[in-house]
């Protein structure tokens, strides 16, 4: 029988000791790069394959013991402050598995490039999340980076390049769900009120497929309404809602909600449900995202493509997607068939009586 090619032997012929080697083989930063480089080149030459009964022992002797700092994980964001849940959510995550998250900002050239690779190097940092780019700052939707030298995870659709493996929310599937619950309350004229620019750079085009595959159920599908970032007509929403005959409103965030509830001219939820496809009021109905768990989702996915060795652009990108889940909120309420419609026919939009 053949001998399995060990870690043993790779120290032997590396002149390391055990711990090095294997150290080496998971790609830790914290040993110089030529070292590992040599280390997996020796194990490629030996045939060395891991046992997977000694992983599983590895591994089941790390969760019983106390945690220690592996390293450091970067987050790059193109912002400034981040959402708050989701890198709290990472954080969390990572110090659970003996990493420290560093946000570094990368919205400028001078933090891209060559310049933010030696940032990265001199940390010792080898796993990069890479948040995504809001749609309403007018800047390139790339990020300029060696790739090669990083085990790399993006959050979100709105990054175009590099296309890296993705975690995020399943936008498709999370208005599908906001359009089944406002169906089964009893609302049927629903209307989609969302940022264009959003809707397709950010959501990926998730919204606007998840309402309009709902809505093949009813007879008739309401004209959706797009605006530009952060402009909100009053006329505009008003006309919408009495031209289209609407008695709900999805909006894309829980402030466009907001916005919608003030300046649509009538009573909310008795004359007209709101609810929104990014919770984040206690008040709004809508889909909770659940960001702090896609924030730990990218650090489990990270540290898995740091511990097998996964660097650079993937050749096929996977992406993970979560499902979220429906808050009632104050905004939706059970409608019968005996509810009047609102949207009487002589309703006019500039009328006093009305703002």
């Amino acid at each position: 029988m053949e001998k399995r090619v060990t870690l043993q032997d790779i120290a032997k012929k590396l002149g390391v000791h055990l711990s090095t080697a294997a150290r080496a083989m998971r790609d830790d930063p914290r040993l110089k790069v030529e070292t590992r480089q040599k280390a997996q080149a020796i194990a490629q030459e030996l045939g060395y394959e891991p046992d997977p009964n000694a992983r599983g022992m590895a591994i089941y002797r790390r969760a019983i013991r106390p945690v220690t700092e592996h390293g450091t994980l970067a987050m790059l964001s193109f912002i400034p402050t981040p959402a708050h849940e989701l890198v709290e959510g990472a954080c969390l995550r990572a110090k659970e598995l003996g990493y420290h998250v560093d946000v570094i900002p990368c919205g400028s050239s001078a933090l891209s490039g060559r310049p933010l690779a030696r940032i990265l190097k001199a940390r010792g940092i080898s796993g990069l999340i890479v948040l995504g780019v809001p749609a309403s700052l007018n800047i390139p939707k790339r990020l300029r980076l060696d790739w090669s030298h990083f085990s790399a995870v993006g959050i979100g659709a709105s990054l175009k390049w590099p296309p890296i493996h993705r975690v995020g929310d399943n936008t498709f599937r999370n208005t599908k769900l906001v359009m089944r619950k406002l169906r089964s309350l009893g609302y049927r004229r629903i209307g989609l009120f969302v940022e264009r620019k959003m809707a397709t750079v950010q959501a990926d085009g998730g919204w606007q497929g998840g309402y309009f595959a709902e809505m093949e159920h009813l007879d008739e599908c309401p004209k959706p309404l797009y605006r530009e970032p952060e402009v909100y007509e009053e006329k505009a929403i008003r006309n919408w809602i009495h031209r289209e005959r609407l008695d709900a409103v999805v909006a894309d965030h829980d402030y466009s909600a907001k916005r919608v509830i003030a300046l649509c001219g009538r009573a909310v939820p008795k004359e007209l449900g709101v609810a929104c496809l990014s919770h984040g009021s206690s008040s709004v109905s809508g889909v909770n995202q659940h960001f702090n768990l896609i924030g730990a989702m990218a650090v489990d996915f990270v540290t898995h493509l740091m511990h097998t060795h996964q660097r650079g652009i993937p050749e096929f990108p996977q992406r993970h997607l979560l499902e979220g889940s429906w808050f009632p909120g104050e905004t939706t309420r059970r409608i019968t068939k005996s509810t009047p419609v609102p949207n009487r026919s002589d309703f006019n939009p500039d009328s006093p009586t009305n703002k």
